[in-house]
């Protein structure tokens, strides 16, 4: 695991991250750059203060997963999609040189769905690990942050 690896899940409940990440039913899905504004803007808010909170925030999803796709797969394959329910999100932002026991998880506390219209290239250098780039849009409600810290359950 590294900063930016991503996990996706389509329950209808959010799953919990155990304590040394998240795990099935959990699937990995790909990475987000280091160089993505938003939500790098999103997670730096989140350590910083309780009062301000980043209710929209937009990035590209970088897929390496083939059980990972922007529509759910009409074929026998078992591919979860982000339409037209969207996905729960779980994003490693542990920081580099850090100790397992030191990871980081932020989730998104809505489910996260596919931005409609205009697209953006990939960035330069992101996109020859990736199958696919997928722009992503995740939302709360008023007076909610779009991410939260993921709380690994308590060691036995």
């Amino acid at each position: 695991m590294s900063w930016g690896d991503v996990w996706v899940n389509g329950d209808k409940v959010r799953p919990g991250i155990d304590a040394t990440g998240p795990r099935a039913p959990w699937i990995p899905a790909g990475f987000i750059s280091s160089e993505e504004r938003a939500f790098v803007e999103a997670t730096q808010l989140l350590r910083r203060t309780r009062g301000a909170h980043a209710r929209a925030v937009e990035f590209d999803l970088q897929v390496t997963s083939s059980a990972v796709g922007k529509e759910r797969s009409g074929t026998g394959k078992a591919v979860v999609g982000f339409e037209p329910d969207g996905l729960w999100l779980a994003v490693d932002v542990t920081p580099k040189g850090s100790l397992a026991e030191e990871a980081r998880f932020v989730v998104f506390t809505q489910r996260v769905h596919v931005v409609s219209g205009a697209r953006r290239a990939a960035e330069r250098g992101t996109a020859g690990r990736a199958r696919a780039t997928i722009r992503l849009r995740a939302r709360a409600r008023s007076r909610e942050s779009a991410l939260e810290w993921g709380h690994p359950a308590t060691r036995d």
